[in-house]
């Protein structure tokens, strides 16, 4: 089962991508404004890479800042490129 814990911290804010107990994966955020956010890093364990799961945790963020009414960048590669396919 998949869950997502929330990092919070004073330099980063992320998540974490639980999978059957094991963390799997992590994404964080740094606050460029008071509504802008932007992703610097995103993380996914070797064995577990080519699954979907960082992909999963670009959508988490996505998601997060949706409900926040936040806006996106990103200065991690990564997420970057997941951001750009989907405004493609």
């Amino acid at each position: 089962m998949e869950r997502f814990e929330f990092i919070e911290g004073e330099t980063k804010e992320g998540f974490y991508l639980i999978v059957d107990e094991v963390r799997v994966g992590e994404i964080t955020f740094r606050w460029r404004k008071e509504d802008s956010i932007s992703i610097n890093h995103t993380l996914v364990e070797p064995k577990f890479r080519g699954l979907g799961y960082g992909k999963k945790l670009v959508d988490k963020v996505l998601q997060y800042a949706e409900e926040n009414h936040l806006s996106v960048s990103a200065s991690c590669w990564f997420a970057d490129k997941v951001i750009q396919s989907q405004l493609q």
